[in-house]
């Protein structure tokens, strides 16, 4: 007993303690931080907005914004990041609408009235399911627009149906990347249960992509977008780093103004 207070007593050892207490922390709570589900919902939309359901096939109710454009309208699904709600995207889906799209604004399992936890499997999943519910028709031409974590989904779910175009603002390489860059004391790459992986779902792509990306981004770095543009074809895909920007003020710094120009020239 007299040995194992001596050890305790030891700085490294209090240090090891306490860094391995940090590292089960992180694991345990990883999907809050990952994905941290503002813990309200709206219920009121304005006039030119609607609120849209369906069904998972395992039995959860993902609860979308709609913007209905014009009878047929190209189609157009957006995925917000991880601390917001579709329901609160409402000046991008305008504009969007308002330029010829009919607009959805994808919700999340477990965020906004959504039943369910989120997960990257599920969510991935859930991208799928959401288009082939929002493609009512062979003919329906889609776009894709994410930012910050839905930059993510968006371009997996390029990768596993026909996409027309798609806008990434603010995106990651991978979610280990980002974890790894965030906690780079800890061995987060180990760690995380969560995997999104950018670069592996475009690396085939031919769809034409533009990335747009803040210098002054603190949350997701430019590097990770400029990372991500060099591994794609050249060809069609296209950077735009806007000076000044941050992570949530793209919007202020024109980037829709910009995803419309992309969006133009695929029709």
């Amino acid at each position: 007993m007299s040995m194992l207070r001596r050890i305790f007593r030891i700085p490294f050892f209090k240090l090891a303690c306490v860094y391995f207490l940090i590292v089960g922390i992180l694991y345990t709570i990883q999907g809050s931080l990952i994905f941290p589900a503002p813990d309200f919902k709206v219920d009121n939309l304005p006039e030119f907005a609607e609120f849209t359901e369906m069904k998972t096939a395992d039995g959860e109710t993902l609860r979308h914004v709609r913007l209905r454009g014009e009878e047929g309208a190209p189609k157009l699904m957006f995925f917000h990041g991880n601390g917001t709600l579709a329901a609160l995207q409402m000046e991008r889906g305008r504009k969007l609408q308002e330029n010829g799209f009919d607009v959805l604004l994808v919700e999340y399992r477990g965020y906004g009235g959504s039943s369910g936890t989120p997960s990257a499997d599920a969510i991935l999943k859930d991208s799928l399911a959401i288009y082939d519910w929002y493609k009512e028709d062979e003919a329906d031409w889609v776009f894709l627009y994410g930012h910050s974590l839905g930059t993510g989904v968006a371009s997996y779910l390029s990768s596993k149906r026909p996409v027309q175009s798609m806008v990434l603002e603010a995106p990651y390489t991978s979610l280990a990347d980002v974890a790894a860059d965030k906690y780079f004391l800890f061995p987060a790459r180990m760690l995380i249960r969560h995997h999104i992986n950018t670069v592996e779902y475009l690396k085939d792509t031919k769809t034409p992509i533009l990335i747009i990306h803040g210098t002054e981004d603190v949350v997701i770095p430019l590097k990770f977008g400029e990372e991500l543009y060099e591994n794609l074809d050249p060809s069609h895909s296209t950077l735009k780093i806007i000076d000044q920007a941050g992570h949530n003020n793209l919007i202020t710094h024109g980037s829709i103004e910009m995803a419309l120009d992309h969006f133009s020239r695929s029709f």
